[in-house]
This record gives structure tokens, C-alpha cells and sequence, in this order.
């Protein structure tokens, strides 16, 4: 079984390859987005809009709780991907060990930390009193759940790593399924609002972390979490931390950008902060799609770039780039035509209605363009290229967004304030766009000295 996966990777049609590495992660994320997806539709089935903005409210937490994940989920398995491509195998055993307990550990530290500083932290969020006591309850069940929520990232993209992409889904496949199954009673049956959705989520995260756990356990993974080789060294840190500590600023950047929108959103009311969430989740479609996509690309990309058989990388590379951009075609006709049906049938609330879709209006017009910035960000990350991963990820988020967002939110009011966002990504595209020539003029050298090193061995 392992022999095929390497197989796959290395031998296998580039077109088979891609689809068959990225139609599982793919329907994980798919899986992740129903649950996105539902999690928001019972909230607003309560018809209370301050409920849905104490979730848009205390989810830059959460994505602040599952960055720490990501730095492994990208860094270690970038590495992974890289040390397998070279037949390193020992050595790909003893990152995935150290990432496993250096995850758990950060778990710990991160959840005395979050209830350490849970009073000012809900201040400087942007809660108001509406929204105050709904929020602190999703907040404190949800830090309580800090290690599941890092296990289920980051250990998934470890699982990822070694082109195990169905696994990968499995996982998330069976913590969100209950998520979902969870939703619903803990919600609408016991009634337990904002603390019923995270206590959901918690228990989901946990039993898909278990799954993971069991994996690595078993004789099905080359990798290994066993704490014989749990033995740190500075290349496994510094590779993993190179590749993902960028990732995890991009997390980091977008939980800051979500606070700053959500505290400059309050003062146009609830149901604009509320509104905005509902657009957030909606356009996670698109989003998390493509990811997903690009996400099955990386272990091929890495394990390629690895190999230096830079031919089917940049062949993969470019498959990889037109079906992204394809989807993200394919959504903006979706948001353009059906964009005030997709916010209405979360909330029956008009105002709430009109903000969401006057914002996700104003998204649309950098949908098209989302391909290639997730394409060349996952692309860069495999290939351990850090600086151009982060420049595509924190210029779409921080860099650039949040100065245009200030500024044209105090020159223009609401009308800069949404359309911040698709400016600054059309501008990352562009920047994107220059990086992906030149990312593909550098293998085109690469291949000619490998076939001209070929031709020089002795026959």
C-alpha cells in the first residue's frame, strides 16, 4: 500500500495523479464547509442575529487556536513531502514524532494562556453588550477544546504528507459528521445556543484527532508518532517553522483582519457584523474548495520538487492552475446570480439580508482571481519557497488589505469598507501573477540541468 502511494507520486499520468490526491481532500473540505454551513443555519434558525455575530466575533480565536496546527500541517509536511521525495524515510518518521508532541505541548500553553487573558480579550474583540455573554460562552468551550482543534489541522495535513489523501478525508469525514449530528440537539433541542455550537465542534474535533492518532498507530502509515522517535533537531524546526510559521501568520493575519472588519463593523450595527459572518461562511464555498484542490497538489509539488523531476511538477503545477481558476469561475456565477438567496436562507432578517449581500457583491469581483493566489501560495509552500508564500498569503490579508480598509473606510464609510478587500486581492494577484513566471521560468532551468546531467551519466 505504501508502494503505491510512492508509485503515485512518482509514476503515475500527472492528470491521475493530481485527481486522484486532490478528489478526497476536496471532499474533506467539502465535508468542513457542510459543516460551516450548518453550524450557521441552526444559529440563525434561532432568529436571533446578536447569536450569529457572537460567532463572527469569537472566531478569530478559534482560527488564532488552529494556526498553531497549521504551522505543522504546512511546515512538517512540506518537509515531509521533501525528505520521502529524497527517500529519506527515517528521517520523515522522526519529523512527524516531533511535530505530533511539539503540537501537544503548544496545546497546553495555548489554553492557559487564552483563559488567562479571556476578560480584556473579549473587550478588545469588538463585542458590545448584546453580544457580550454569548460570545465568552463560545469562547471558553472552545479554548477548553485547544488540542483537539490543533490535532484535527495538524494532523491531517501530516496525514496528507505521505499522499494518504483518503485517510486525510476520513478523518475529517468523521469529526465533522458528528459535528453536524451534534448541531441540531445541542442547539435548537437543549437550546444551548453559541455554547452548544462550540461544545459540538469540540467534540467532533476530538473524535477526528482520535482517528488520526489511530492512523499513525497503525501499520498503514511510513510515518510514525511513536515517542522513540520524538528527537528534535534544528533542521526539523527550522524547516517546519520556515514554511509554517508563515501559514500560521497567514492564519494569524486573518484572525487580526476578522477582529479589525468586526470592530469597525459595530459601529454600523449587529446585523452588519452579523451579515458580514454570513457572507464569510458563504463565500468559504469557493474558498475552501479550491484549497482543497490545491491541498491535494502540495504532496505531489513536494514530493516532486524533492525528486527534481521538475517536469512533473510544473506539468502538475499548471493542471492544478486551471482547474482552480475554472472553480473559481464557476462560483462567481454562483455568488453574482444567487448571492441574496445564499445569505436569506441562513436568517430571516432583512437588514442583516442586505448587509451580507451588499458585501458578498462587493467580494465577487476577486473570486475569479482566487485560483491563482491559493494555487501559487499551496505551490510555494510545498516547495519550501517561505517568502513567496507568505508575501501571496499576508498581502491578500494584512499588508495590504488592512491600510486600504482604514482608509477607504474612513474616506467612503461602508462603501469602503466592503470594497477593501477584493482591491487588495486583485492587487496580490497581480503580485502572484509576476511570482508564478518566474516560479516556472526557474524549473524550466532546473529541468535542463537534470537532463543534462542525465545525458552525462555513464550508460
Amino acid at each position: 500500500m505504501n508502494n503505491s502511494r510512492i508509485d503515485l507520486l512518482e509514476n503515475a499520468p500527472v492528470k491521475t495523479a493530481i485527481i486522484k490526491l486532490a478528489l478526497p481532500t476536496m471532499l474533506a473540505m467539502a465535508v468542513q464547509l457542510i459543516y460551516n454551513l450548518t453550524d450557521l443555519f441552526f444559529i440563525g434558525k434561532t432568529g436571533d442575529p446578536r447569536l450569529i455575530a457572537a460567532i463572527s466575533l469569537a472566531s478569530p480565536i478559534m482560527m488564532i487556536i488552529q494556526a498553531i496546527g497549521n504551522i505543522f500541517a504546512t511546515g512538517t509536511s512540506s518537509y515531509i513531502s521533501r525528505v520521502m521525495g529524497a527517500k529519506k524515510y527515517d528521517e520523515a518518521k522522526r519529523a512527524n514524532s516531533v511535530a505530533f508532541y511539539t503540537m501537544f505541548f503548544s496545546g497546553l500553553a495555548i489554553t492557559v494562556l487564552l483563559y488567562v487573558i479571556r476578560g480584556p480579550l473579549l473587550s478588545v474583540i469588538g463585542t458590545s453588550s448584546d453580544t457580550i455573554n454569548p460570545t465568552s460562552d463560545y469562547f471558553t468551550i472552545i479554548t477548553a477544546f485547544s488540542i483537539a482543534s490543533i490535532f484535527q489541522i495538524g494532523l491531517s495535513g501530516l496525514v496528507r504528507s505521505e499522499g494518504a489523501t483518503t485517510h486525510a478525508m476520513k478523518g475529517m469525514v468523521i469529526g465533522i459528521g458528528l459535528n453536524i449530528i451534534l448541531d441540531p440537539i445541542f442547539i435548537l433541542v437543549l437550546h444551548m445556543g453559541t455554547a452548544g455550537a462550540a461544545l459540538a465542534t469540540g467534540i467532533g474535533n476530538s473524535v477526528g484527532a482520535i482517528y488520526f492518532i489511530a492512523y499513525f498507530l497503525s501499520k498503514k502509515s511510513i510515518l510514525s508518532i511513536k515517542i522513540s522517535d520524538f528527537k528534535p533537531s534544528k533542521i526539523i524546526y527550522s524547516e517546519t517553522f520556515k514554511i509554517g510559521i508563515p501559514a500560521a501568520l497567514s492564519s494569524l493575519a486573518m484572525s487580526i483582519s476578522m477582529i479589525l472588519v468586526n470592530v469597525l463593523a459595530v459601529a454600523y450595527g449587529d446585523y452588519v457584523v452579523a451579515g458580514n459572518g454570513i457572507h464569510i461562511r458563504v463565500m468559504s464555498m469557493c474558498i475552501m474548495l479550491i484549497m482543497g484542490l490545491a491541498q491535494g497538489f502540495q504532496p505531489f509539488a513536494g514530493y516532486n520538487f524533492g525528486s527534481k523531476a521538475y517536469h512533473r511538477l510544473k506539468e502538475g503545477f499548471l493542471i492544478t492552475l486551471l482547474y482552480s481558476t475554472l472553480l473559481a469561475l464557476f462560483f462567481t456565477l454562483v455568488f453574482g446570480f444567487f448571492g441574496n438567496a445564499l445569505i436569506g436562507f441562513f436568517i430571516n432578517d432583512a437588514q442583516t439580508i442586505q448587509a451580507g449581500t451588499q458585501i458578498l457583491h462587493a467580494f465577487n469581483w476577486c473570486v475569479p482571481f482566487l485560483g491563482i493566489q491559493l494555487t501559487m501560495m499551496v505551490t510555494f509552500i510545498a516547495t519550501g519557497m517561505a517568502l513567496k508564500a507568505m508575501i501571496v498569503s499576508l498581502g491578500r490579508q494584512c499588508l495590504i488589505y488592512l491600510p486600504l480598509l482604514f482608509i477607504l473606510n474612513a474616506v467612503f464609510g461602508f462603501s469602503g469598507f466592503i470594497y477593501a478587500q477584493p482591491i487588495a486581492d486583485i492587487t496580490t494577484t497581480i503580485i502572484s501573477v509576476l511570482m508564478s513566471i518566474s516560479f516556472l521560468k526557474d524549473l524550466n532551468e532546473k529541468n535542463k540541468i537534470e537532463i543534462t546531467k542525465n545525458k552525462s551519466l555513464p550508460i
